[in-house]
């Protein structure tokens, strides 16, 4: 069930506590995995994970985030950097009683900010999982990215939440669940505050070639085995973005792309990616 987390929140104010919304399971009871936790797409929130989190947890502890600007997570939205979700994090991983180094996934804004995690506290991080982080968003990219911010100036998630289906999932997924498209709509702008992700997407998407924040700049300081994940189709992190962020860290990296998959490859082909996954963790 989710439950919020109170952590220091200083940037709301000296001494402010705030909370963070998690899903957490305990895994299984002879377990001795440490904790996987997931950082989400942008828009995504708890419930984006509901079909991985008990498969997952079947075989260990699992926490799903939503971090400052996500969901319902209550944390001031006017500094939500790169810098300020390494915080967050590690206060996190505090208020939860986790000494010991967790494995780490995120997608998209998640796998980026996991990036950055890994990169500035390797000591709490195990091993690292990326989906649909590549090392740059080529042409394409950006564009879709920009279409993204101008959708932002209708004021609401409506626009930002149907192009983002249409840019992000692949059309064999589009082709078979169109009936359900509105609802996942209507979801996303439900479960978000448009507050909080107008600032996600000012404050965090700043990462061209001469950002310390940028993938390919991060990528040389991670110590943990890193997996990276993406989709044949995917338009924003395309699979040759992938193959060159993985030989950007200076460990055991390895790439697998999905096929027929695009952007979204947790959702798209729940079964692969998950055994991925729990294979690269055992």
């Amino acid at each position: 069930m989710p439950e919020f987390i109170a952590i220091p929140d200083p940037v709301a104010g000296p001494g402010v506590t705030g909370q963070v919304q998690i899903d957490r399971h305990a895994g299984p009871e002879d377990g001795t995995a440490p904790p996987l936790v997931i950082v989400g797409g942008m828009t995504q929130t708890l419930s984006s994970w509901g079909g991985q989190v008990r498969p997952l947890a079947a075989q260990r502890p699992v926490i799903v985030v939503e971090a400052r600007g996500q969901g319902q997570t209550r944390l001031a939205t006017h500094d939500v950097s790169p810098p300020v979700h390494v915080r967050d994090f590690e206060h996190l991983l505090d208020a939860l009683g986790v000494t010991e180094p967790v494995d780490l996934c995120g997608f998209s804004f998640g796998g980026r900010i996991a990036l950055g995690i890994a990169a500035e506290r390797p000591e709490r991080v195990r091993r690292l999982v990326l989906s649909g982080v590549g090392s740059g968003r080529g042409a394409l990219g950006r564009v879709i990215l920009r279409s993204w911010r101008e959708a932002l100036k209708t004021g609401d998630l409506v626009a930002l939440a149907w192009l983002s289906l249409a840019d992000t999932l692949g059309p064999n997924y589009l082709e078979a669940n169109e009936s359900v498209l509105a609802a996942f709509v209507k979801a996303t702008v439900r479960r978000n505050s448009y507050e909080g992700i107008a600032a996600l997407f000012a404050q965090t998407l700043g990462d061209g070639p001469d950002s310390p924040w940028a993938p390919p700049n991060l990528a040389p300081r991670v110590r943990a085995p890193v997996l990276l994940l993406a989709g044949a189709l995917d338009r924003l992190a395309p699979p040759h973005e992938l193959e060159a962020l993985a030989a950007a860290f200076p460990g055991p990296a390895r790439a697998e792309v999905l096929p027929d998959v695009g952007h979204t490859v947790a959702i798209e082909a729940p079964e692969r990616w998950r055994a991925l996954v729990l294979e690269f963790l055992a």
